[in-house]
């Protein structure tokens, strides 16, 4: 077993906690517009890292990776219909989304938190409570981060308001990047192809480290290059697919025709049947010739229903054949195509940031990338009977020399009766560093879990530490959601 944490190092406390939180500093900007519309000029100078949103405060501060903070009323789910306290990340992004639930309702700037419908968008803010689960912002602040956040980036609930600290640790995973083939391995979902067209996937800058760009731009290259295997191997798939189709029409119209013989070879046995017993009856030489006329007659007729008939179900078994060739075809070229594919979208999910999350509940790590599970294990945790909180620890960016990591941590303390209250015009409460170390103190990692993560530890990635387990809202094409027990669940 690897020892994943072992102990605490605060580098400048004081500092890295003043440019973090969302107190003072140039960076930081406060959007409180009083009429809910008004957005105040955005603080960030990059990227939007994380927001946290306040239930008791009713307020979203949006984080960069550089400080940056901007601030905004918000108004969250009323009673039993409660935003869920918890970690999400955004799903999807739709300017001009309409609810498919609450009678057509409109949600500009829509940024899905679960697929069952919560979400941050632009609405109406009464200065309390007052949405069916999703969270309301003043619509200008809405349309504005719209443009600062990806998807992917970290979504953070909280019952009261908390800040953000610079954190390091001893034994915090530190990137170690292979140029063109990472570790990870396995998934099916592709980031980019977000259902609705809208938005792209976070993506880390890495514009002050060459070396680091340097081996982006490998896997990115890659990537693309597999991308083009694929949409390559994708053209007769296309292709095949049509004449299955056509081949199945005429297999249909060859079937149609062969139920015209049969019925035709049906009528005409009857007419031979019918001269025969006609022919039976006949007493007088004369009758007896016009019968046998009429018998040679039904059988010429019955001997040409049978050929026209023999034709059809040859006609049959040979659009039978054809149709049975090209879908073999078709699913060869299809195998071609899914191996193309998933090779293209593993390459493309090494670009992209990490997660990681270990659960005290269940006492395993899981392992997520582009949105979809790679990988989990048990995980060692000391005083398992002990709660360890819920942590957040973000990758914001590389550290200089672009060997290691510069980590931020948020924790979500727990509910404390009698302090609601909304719309408080509190200032957010750092981060205690100290609690948040004492947490991972507890955790060791398997080695090549470790190993995985070092080696796909873009700026974006996390690490989530919980007493919970997955919500079951963790599941295809979706970050980790994580939703802490004891707080009401209503938007869920």
């Amino acid at each position: 077993m690897h020892n994943f944490i072992s102990r605490i190092v605060v580098r400048g406390s004081v500092a890295a906690l003043l440019a973090l939180t969302a107190v003072g500093g140039s960076h930081t900007s406060s959007a409180q517009g009083t009429d809910g519309e008004g957005a105040g000029t955005l603080g960030l100078s990059g990227p939007a890292v994380m927001a946290i949103v306040s239930i008791v405060d009713q307020r979203i501060a949006v984080y960069d990776a550089h400080g940056g903070v901007t601030q905004a009323r918000v108004s969250s789910g009323r009673t039993e219909y409660e935003t869920p306290v918890g970690v999400y990340s955004v799903l999807q992004k739709n300017r001009d989304h309409v609810s498919n639930l609450y009678e057509d309702a409109r949600m500009p700037f829509m940024q899905r938190m679960t697929w069952s419908g919560v979400a941050l968008h632009g609405g109406a803010l009464p200065g309390y409570p007052a949405s069916a689960g999703c969270v309301r912002l003043p619509n200008k602040f809405a349309s504005e981060i719209f443009e600062l956040t990806k998807l992917g980036t970290r979504i953070i609930v909280a019952r009261r308001d908390v800040a953000p600290v610079a954190f390091s640790h001893s034994a915090l995973p530190k990137p170690q990047l292979a140029a063109a083939e990472a570790v990870l391995t396995r998934t099916t979902f592709d980031p980019l192809a977000d259902e609705q067209g809208k938005g792209s996937v976070f993506e880390p800058d890495l514009s002050n480290w060459p070396e680091r760009q340097a081996t982006l731009d490998s896997l990115r290259t890659v990537a693309d290059e597999k991308a083009a295997t694929a949409k390559a191997a994708a053209a007769p798939v296309e292709e095949l697919k049509t004449t299955v189709k056509t081949r199945a029409a005429a297999v249909k119209k060859a079937t149609g025709t062969k139920r015209t013989a049969e019925r035709a070879k049906s009528r005409a046995e009857g007419r031979v049947t019918q001269a025969e017993r006609r022919l039976a009856a006949a007493k007088q030489p004369a009758t007896i010739k016009s019968r046998e006329d009429a018998l040679a007659k039904a059988q010429a007729g019955l001997d040409e229903a049978e050929a026209k008939l023999a034709e059809a179900n040859a006609e049959v078994e040979a659009a039978e054949k054809a149709h049975a060739a090209a879908e073999q075809e078709l699913a060869a070229a299809e195998a071609v195509f899914a191996e193309a594919d998933a090779a293209a979208k593993e390459a493309r999910r090494k670009t992209l940031p990490i997660s990681v999350f270990v659960s005290l509940k269940e006492q395993r790590v899981y392992v997520r990338q582009g949105h979809e599970a790679v990988t989990d294990a048990p995980v060692t945790i000391s005083n398992p009977e002990t709660p360890i909180g819920t942590h957040v620890f973000t990758a914001v960016d590389f550290t200089p020399g672009g060997d290691d990591m510069r980590w931020t941590a948020v924790s979500i303390g727990p509910h404390v009766p009698g302090q609601d209250g909304y719309g408080k015009k509190a200032e957010p409460t750092p981060t205690d560093a100290v609690y948040a170390g004492a947490a991972l103190d507890r955790i060791a990692l398997p080695d090549d879990v470790s190993a995985r993560i070092s080696a796909a530890l873009w700026p974006g990635s996390s690490i989530i530490v919980s007493d919970e387990e997955q919500s079951k809202e963790t599941g295809e094409s979706t970050d980790f959601v994580v939703l802490i027990s004891g707080e009401p669940q209503g938007g869920i």
